[in-house]
């Protein structure tokens, strides 16, 4: 009786495509080191996710091709190893090894499709088909007609060429991920092979929709060098873009001011070191030569709006993180993040990033590393212990230079902190000074006394509550919001912070992010922005203001807890100023009751230059007690007459500042129409 060979029912099959691949990019990454170790010069990935559900995924490479015998013989063989049996193979840069990759298509699809052609034979189609199989069946390739594919733009080519490989799969599902994920594709692809020591290239289509343009993109590495603070590399050639790199990072004052501290990217070569990255050792009674290559480093910040200024690159989200620590085998990725393998449990080991080498993982004379789900290592081969103690050697000093460098940080916060406190005493001595030479009945040396007094109880953090945080309060009705819009931008044109998410915001008005729609937390910001802070609210009245549920809120809040300096009043029209704002408080009345009464004259001009300049100089008290540049004020202008301009050739306009002007025309002016047809 002959013997009986085994065979892989589907059931087989399918548990072993979700052993060996744990997400989509994975399994693609595998149909892509197929047309790698094809020799193919360029690997063409087409994606089609129109229909995520049932999306298309294609793979189309310049390589040698399969004949119909290579097929039989060697495709259908689940473990073959390519590397010993095929000539010129064993050379150091085959990827694939165990012949098991190939079930990569499976796990994408129950039904996908080989074309290919060698140079010296003839084009076959074949498909698989499981998604009618029983589980105890055995899936067979199919011989089918080409036809179906005859349309294909890469079956052209392929067939210009003379020689190839494509595989079609249908109905992969991609539904669970959304635009993020696709967005971070390209970076999660790109972190699969080391592209600087390939001399292949991999083009990537995606198909979202039908209005973009569907054309391939080369995919390239994102890496965030200019982010890097140390870096360890063992040639400087990798890391070339660190080279008189400096970088910027972020700290807050104690007064919630945003400053940042520059330094230099620090390059150090593993030969500096007494870090030992090669040498010889004996693995399972073979001695062997290793060498650990490539580049590790630490990120200055992991804030990702930061690390973006430092360097665009920095894509962080939910989908990917660039943060890992990747080894590459044969320049294929082999472990996605050894980091976690370490053992280091100290501050910002989450901010290291590197790509190294470690070929004697996966040597031919050596007993296979990887763990049956392949995309990880056996942690208790030797070969993986000693690549661990080397990693963590770098890993631990770059955490402790890291370290450091947050010490360093923490010593300039410190030493602004002390003159942001001298400051803020002086800023408060000027204040309480004036406001006690306006009380008559204290005697002068009496009023030196409580000065003094007063000063000398502010100590520590009681300094920098002493009205270091001035803000503005733009209170208005919402039908009026052009003309609050215009002041709130000209003065973030300024420089000054009306981001409402930031502690440290200046400016606040309701058109800028207030839940309209419930009066319940605008108590809340009322006390806020009115009562607790040193606040100056500006009043833009007019008639939607006394009709305006909110303002009059506003306003009662301010007449309650304000005293006479605390707030000024723009008013549109004379008779829209509500009797109980009207108590000795200065007021600047425009007039303005239709389109024509917006264009700016001299009149106009100097009430707002008055307006923004007790602004400006309120918001300025920030600035002086954190030592910063103060914003320059306005200056009034004066306008010649008609005759003199009429010679001169010239507008009122141009007697004003420009920028003033072109915002006052941006948001007011050009918004006039909708406003006044609103009004009526």
């Amino acid at each position: 009786m002959d013997g009986i060979k085994f065979t892989l029912t589907y059931s087989a099959l399918k548990m072993f495509g979700k052993q060996l691949y744990s997400n989509v990019s994975s399994a693609i990454s595998e149909l892509v080191a197929n047309g790698l170790d094809a020799k193919a010069p360029n690997i063409y990935l087409t994606i089609d996710i129109r229909d995520k559900e049932n999306s298309y995924v294609e793979v189309f490479d310049e390589g040698k091709g399969m004949s119909a015998e290579d097929i039989a013989d060697h495709y259908i063989k689940i473990g073959y190893n390519k590397r010993r049996n095929e000539q010129g193979l064993n050379d150091g840069k085959t990827l694939g090894r165990k012949g098991i990759g190939k079930l990569a298509a499976l796990y994408l699809s129950d039904c996908f499709t080989i074309i290919t052609k060698t140079i010296n034979s003839d084009l076959t189609c074949w498909k698989l088909d499981v998604s009618g199989l029983d589980e105890d069946d055995s899936p067979q390739l199919e011989p089918v007609e080409i036809d179906e594919f005859s349309e294909l733009e890469s079956l052209k080519k392929l067939m210009s060429l003379g020689h190839g490989t494509i595989i079609c799969l249908k109905n992969v599902n991609m539904k669970g991920l959304g635009d993020k994920a696709f967005e971070s594709l390209e970076c999660r692809l790109s972190n699969l092979f080391l592209y600087d020591k390939l001399e292949q290239k991999i083009w990537i289509k995606l198909i979202q929709n039908d209005t973009t343009p569907h054309k391939f993109l080369p995919i390239n590495k994102q890496i965030a060098f200019k982010n890097l603070a140390y870096v360890y590399t063992s040639n400087e050639d990798y890391v070339q873009e660190c080279k008189n790199n400096s970088f910027n990072m972020s700290y807050k004052t104690k007064n919630g001011i945003d400053k940042k501290m520059s330094a230099d990217t620090e390059i150090v070569s593993f030969s500096a070191t007494d870090i030992h990255i090669s040498g010889e050792q004996e693995f399972f009674g073979i001695k062997k030569h290793y060498t650990l290559d490539g580049w590790i480093g630490i990120h200055a910040t992991i804030d990702g709006e930061d690390a973006k200024n430092n360097d665009s690159r920095y894509i962080k989200n939910q989908f990917y993180n660039p943060n890992q620590l990747r080894v590459y085998v044969r320049n294929k990725l082999a472990m996605s993040n050894m980091i976690e393998y370490l053992g280091i449990t100290r501050a910002f080991v989450n901010y290291i990033e590197g790509e190294v080498s470690f070929d004697v993982l996966d040597d031919d004379d050596l007993e296979d590393i990887a763990t049956a789900g392949r995309q990880d290592f056996n942690t208790q081969d030797p070969r993986f212990l000693l690549l661990k103690e080397i990693l963590t050697k770098i890993g631990n000093s770059l955490v402790s230079k890291r370290q450091a460098l947050a010490d360093k940080i923490r010593e300039r916060k410190k030493t602004d902190d002390i003159s942001i406190s001298t400051r803020s005493k002086t800023r408060f001595q000027k204040d309480f000074h004036g406001m006690l030479a306006d009380l008559p009945d204290i005697k002068p040396q009496d009023r030196l006394k409580i000065e003094q007094y007063a000063v000398a109880q502010l100590e520590g953090d009681v300094n920098s509550e002493a009205k270091s945080e001035f803000t503005v309060f733009l209170s208005h009705a919402s039908k009026d919001h052009i003309f609050s819009d215009f002041i709130y931008r000209y003065l973030v044109h300024l420089g000054f912070n009306g981001n409402i998410k930031d502690e440290a915001c200046e400016i606040f008005y309701s058109s800028n992010g207030l839940d309209t729609d419930n009066l319940t937390p605008l108590s809340i910001l009322i006390k806020q922005y009115i009562i607790r802070k040193n606040n100056d609210i500006l009043f833009l009245t007019s008639s939607n203001f006394g009709s305006s549920e909110y303002c009059l809120f506003e306003g009662g809040a301010a007449w309650a807890t304000k005293s006479v300096g605390d707030y000024k009043i723009m008013a549109l029209t004379y008779d829209s100023i509500p009797q109980f704002l009207t108590n000795g408080k200065s007021e600047v009345v425009f007039n303005i009751k239709a389109k024509e009464d917006l264009q700016l004259d001299e009149i106009k001009y100097n009430y707002l230059v008055t307006i923004l300049n007790r602004l400006i100089q309120h918001l300025n008290k920030n600035r002086e007690v954190s030592g910063l540049t103060l914003v320059s004020t306005l200056t009034e202008v004066h306008v010649p007459d008609k005759v003199e301009l009429k010679k001169l050739g010239k507008t009122p306009t141009d007697f004003m500042d420009q920028t003033l002007v072109e915002y006052w025309n941006t948001y007011v002016i050009e918004q006039a129409d909708t406003y006044f047809h609103d009004i009526v």
